[in-house]
């Protein structure tokens, strides 16, 4: 089978996805914005099935344009579309626009198979008429011959953050005025919005946008993570890069990642005070939880590939059936 993966966003899960499964990975970008941008990646997609001709198509929601393009255009073309469903691709604008939620579930019931992080959104993808397989993101592959500084003396935190709608980053700003500076510092990725500079306590140092290498660096130089969410069945693509690169680290507690992450992490409820007591209590028992960590990362690894192989097999049935 000839496979692709496109995207139209840069993110680690979609090359650690791609490789896994063998696909050739295409990942469209463009600086341009708005219509413009649409128009320029929709024509470089379909100029790229029209040449490759693919028996299967892998494509990432979000982009919900791309994701409508591959599950419209199979019929065409008549490959095999899967799409790689993130929680924003299942609920655009946090499910606030009837008529993208609507095009959202046409995605799911129509695509041949979506894919999704956890059971809860595999049930819910069922309900809407999909076939779902669940696969939790891949472990990240970093280069473990590379040795990477320690940053500073105190105890470094990285929050791992884009500064989107669902990620509670004024709690932890709050939280982070509540720590000695001369003990914590929290460094925090991302391009934060206007304004955030005048809120952040001396404990906090912006990085706004990293480069991969820059973040490479600021995970492993770092003693621990904070990676948050208030959504519910999202599994955090840093709590992934936390467990590949040894970290341990506090999330969000919410049942998926309680479930998911269960060794070498702590869960605050998100409130300013919990996040602090969390952080004080990681820092106590930083050796305890990064040796926690090493035996989450090999049943991660197990599940990984039973999960991977499940997902090979549903998209080899959906050929050979197509096939015939």
């Amino acid at each position: 089978m000839k496979a692709l993966w496109i995207t139209w966003e840069v993110q680690r899960r979609n090359r650690s996805m791609a490789t896994a499964l063998n696909a050739s990975y295409f990942e469209f970008t463009t600086s341009k914005k708005g219509v413009l941008r649409y128009a320029e990646l929709t024509l470089k997609t379909i100029k790229l099935l029209y040449n490759e001709k693919p028996d299967v198509v892998f494509a990432q929601n979000p982009s919900i344009v791309l994701a409508f393009l591959v599950v419209t255009f199979k019929r065409i073309f008549g490959y095999v579309s899967v799409v790689d469903e993130h929680n924003a691709g299942l609920f655009p604008l946090e499910g606030r626009s009837i008529f993208l939620k609507n095009i959202a579930r046409w995605i799911v019931s129509n695509s041949d198979i979506v894919v999704v992080t956890n059971e809860p959104l595999a049930n819910m993808c069922l309900e809407w008429g999909g076939c779902p397989v669940v696969v939790p993101d891949p472990l990240p592959s970093f280069d473990t011959k590379k040795r990477y500084t320690r940053i500073g003396n105190k105890l470094t935190l990285l929050f791992i953050c884009s500064w989107a709608e669902d990620e509670p980053f004024y709690e932890l700003l709050e939280a982070a005025s509540m720590l000695d500076s001369e003990k914590y510092e929290i460094r925090i990725t991302g391009r934060p919005p206007n304004g955030i500079e005048d809120k952040c306590p001396e404990s906090v140092t912006l990085l706004g946008f990293v480069s991969d290498e820059g973040f490479i660096s600021e995970l492993f130089g770092s003693d621990a993570v904070v990676v948050l969410t208030n959504r519910e069945n999202c599994l955090n693509c840093g709590a992934y890069e936390a467990v590949s690169a040894g970290k341990p680290g506090i999330l969000s507690n919410t049942l998926s990642l309680r479930n998911y992450f269960h060794k070498g992490f702590l869960f605050t409820d998100n409130s300013p005070k919990d996040i602090r007591r969390n952080i004080e209590i990681l820092g106590s028992d930083l050796v305890v939880h990064s040796k926690a960590l090493e035996n989450l990362k090999g049943s991660l690894v197990e599940l990984e590939a039973a999960a991977l192989d499940k997902l090979k097999a549903a998209v080899r049935s959906k050929y050979e059936s197509s096939s015939n």
